[in-house]
């Protein structure tokens, strides 16, 4: 405010041509610093919808653990990939990781960490088919078996979720406008907040013993299991509206 009040204080005391040019060239800036600034009435809610995300695959991860003498990586590499499509062959194995080491005895010990999403009907017996494609120098071991569901099923899941919340803004913004009519409310912004339901005990490595039994009936019976995780989304909306002048009312 100090340089509007040394402006006034020179117009005061200047010639009146001089006052004329000063008043013709004063700063725009100064009458838009004074102007007042509108009040905007805001109606502010929180809605939240949830939905079932289910999976009919599984992440599997296998642990295979070689030894050699002097052989190169190349080869191992070809006999890890060639056990594990045995284990599933229609599965596509990625391997994540690939470490060797010598023992004391001057061995090459190789380890190999895969991973592939695999059918339920695929799990039953996993544990069993790793045991009998192990043999000495190479042997298979599965680590885990996850039920959570994949990054492609979850952002499918969430984009029905925003639709549904967008459809329930659009219902409150006609409710606020109907209920305060000539107002002309409008949605100022939408955040979002997504979160997951915790994945059950049973879907999780537990499950992986009681399959290797009940499975293959499963697997002949041809029915899949499908699981499900629950996934929630909380959107915090804001309505806004220019309030109306005294004049105005």
């Amino acid at each position: 405010m100090r340089r509007p009040l040394r402006l006034i204080a020179a117009l005061a005391l200047a010639p009146l041509p001089v006052l004329t040019a000063a008043l013709i060239a004063a700063p725009a800036a100064v009458a838009q610093v004074i102007a007042p600034q509108p009040i905007m009435d805001q109606v502010s809610l929180t809605l939240t919808q949830e939905d079932w995300v289910r999976t009919e695959t599984a992440r599997v991860v296998l642990v295979v653990d070689a030894a050699g003498n002097g052989g190169g990586g190349g080869s191992v590499r070809g006999e890890v990939l060639k056990a594990a499509a045995a284990l599933a062959d229609r599965a596509d194995w990625k391997v994540v990781s690939f470490d060797r080491r010598q023992d004391e005895a001057g061995l090459d010990r190789w380890q190999a960490v895969l991973e592939a999403r695999l059918a339920e009907a695929q799990l039953g017996g996993l544990d069993e088919r790793a045991k009998k494609t192990s043999r000495p120098g190479l042997q298979l071991r599965v680590q885990e078996v996850d039920f959570t569901p994949t990054l492609a099923e979850m952002e499918a899941a969430r984009g029905r979720l925003r639709t549904e919340i967008y459809r329930k803004v659009t219902d409150e913004l006609k409710a606020v406008n109907d209920t305060f009519p000539g107002r002309a409310f409008r949605v100022a912004h939408v955040n979002f907040e997504f979160g997951t339901g915790p994945v059950p005990v049973p879907m999780k490595r537990a499950r992986t013993a009681q399959m290797s039994a009940a499975a293959p009936e499963m697997a002949d019976a041809g029915g899949a299991m499908d699981v499900a995780q629950k996934v929630t989304l909380t959107a915090h909306v804001m309505l806004q509206a220019v309030a109306p002048t005294e004049a105005g009312k």
